[in-house]
């Protein structure tokens, strides 16, 4: 604690008219501030406190850290775990965010099961073990059968382990719990163009973004239908309209930049499909 003195004169003055007062004060509060800090430092709520302002900053570090020491304060704690993996995988640490779930498995309530297998799926998934994802959501949703996330969850799972045939049921699975989940709609859609229906996508998007401004859905669940629609629009060799959809998902002009070169890529390697079906044929 810094503690700015007046000048050595007025200092005195005090001094000598408050002998005794002035230092009590001033330990006092020392040592008050002090055992707060201790207290603090000993309180898993507030180390996860700190780590929420850090993540709503994006700092990403700091953030892993105090969820962290709040963590190593309450061990196997599922609401404390759940956001320190979180922390753990934007920074690529994906075996320690890993670890830390499946450490927090145990205490957890069924719910707090649900979001755990959610997360543990998403980590595995990026780091590309899709069959280890579906080993860990396939049992969840026996016991959660009508829980649309997991459905959802399970698709992506399936289209990364390159069955497009259980994903696509997957997310249907998850409309028919859910008619209104956007994230299900929107996976299906991308499924069906990449699988060889871009026309009955690309409808179904527009249809489903429409939907989505009426319902006041959020500006990432817009952005990532905007992804899409990019994507269905380059397999339909509708480039410019692929770049509008790109800078309505409020991506950067590099990311714009990079994307397009990727959507002229996709598009010719769609003719080059046609083609070799049409000579197969």
């Amino acid at each position: 604690m810094r503690i700015s003195f007046p000048s050595r004169a007025v200092f005195l003055a005090f001094t000598l008219a408050v002998p005794l007062a002035g230092c009590v004060s001033n330990a006092s509060h020392n040592a008050q501030d002090v055992a707060r800090e201790r207290q603090a430092a000993r309180n898993p709520g507030t180390m996860m406190k700190v780590g929420d302002s850090a993540r709503a900053r994006g700092d990403w570090t700091t953030a892993a850290a105090f969820y962290g020491r709040a963590v190593a304060l309450r061990p196997g704690q599922p609401d404390y775990v759940g956001p320190y993996a979180e922390a753990l995988m934007h920074q690529g640490r994906t075996n320690e965010a890993i670890e830390a779930i499946h450490g927090a498995e145990a205490n957890a309530t069924s719910a707090e099961r649900v979001r755990l297998a959610l997360l543990l799926a998403q980590l595995l998934n990026t780091a590309q073990r899709s069959q280890e994802a579906i080993g860990v959501l396939l049992p969840v949703i026996q016991q959660n059968p009508n829980s649309a996330p997991l459905r959802v969850a399970l698709g992506i799972s399936y289209e990364i382990s390159g069955d497009a045939q259980g994903a696509r049921q997957s997310y249907r699975d998850a409309l028919r719990i859910d008619p209104n989940n956007i994230a299900a709609a929107n996976d299906l859609a991308l499924s069906e163009a990449l699988g060889g229906q871009p026309h009955q996508a690309l409808t179904e998007l527009l249809a489903l973004r429409t939907q989505a401004v009426e319902r006041g859905a959020s500006a990432a669940s817009l952005s990532t239908i905007d992804g899409n629609l990019a994507i269905v629009y380059a397999l339909e060799g509708k480039l410019s309209d692929a770049r509008q959809s790109a800078r309505s998902a409020a991506l950067s002009s590099e990311q714009i930049q990079q994307n397009m070169r990727f959507y002229t890529l996709l598009h010719a390697a769609q003719g080059v499909d046609a083609a070799s079906s049409a000579a197969g044929d």
